[in-house]
């Protein structure tokens, strides 16, 4: 999969109107009156930083698919569209603004603790791994054994769709 080229489109989307943060988070498409942005990259995960998450996730969720280990190398977490929140890694750096730390990423092991919190969430645990949210939609998303991508029904877990 070509995740950094999709992440390049969004500069053909949103051309100028964006904004980029002395932490390499990029702000794409402000939103009116100034209350937020359609879409958030960030600068992508070391490969240190990367197996230190993995390791902190693992004995919730177990193995890291691999897709999702590439798309964190490329960005730490995304904000798409306004949207789909997806969770990286809650990094805190000394000297950091209040808009460079609002614009952080869910962090992953929280919102897998959070999962774990609903009835089905344990069961759900040993099969899928979660990694974003949909406000709007009121959903979440996971990856399946084969690395398929299933959206549930936030509350219930109740499947709704895949993708691949």
């Amino acid at each position: 999969m070509k995740f950094e080229s999709k992440i390049l489109s969004l500069n053909s989307i949103y051309e100028n109107d964006k904004k980029i943060l002395r932490s390499g988070t990029i702000l794409f498409g402000e939103l009116p009156e100034g209350t937020g942005w359609h879409s958030k990259i960030r600068s992508g995960l070391t490969h240190e930083e990367l197996n230190d998450l993995e390791a902190n996730v693992y004995t919730i969720q177990g193995k890291m698919p691999y897709s999702f280990k590439i798309f964190l190398g490329y960005t730490n977490g995304a904000y798409l569209f306004d949207l789909i929140n997806i969770c990286g890694l809650d990094l805190y750096e000394k000297g950091m603004s209040l808009e460079e730390e609002l614009q952080k990423p869910r962090d992953i092991a929280d919102f897998a603790k959070d999962i774990m919190l609903d009835k089905r969430g344990p069961t759900l645990l040993k099969d899928y791994y979660f990694f974003g949210e949909s406000f709007i939609n009121g959903t979440v998303f996971a990856f399946d054994k084969e690395e398929k991508v299933i959206e549930f029904k936030e509350g219930s877990l109740r499947k709704i769709r895949e993708f691949n």
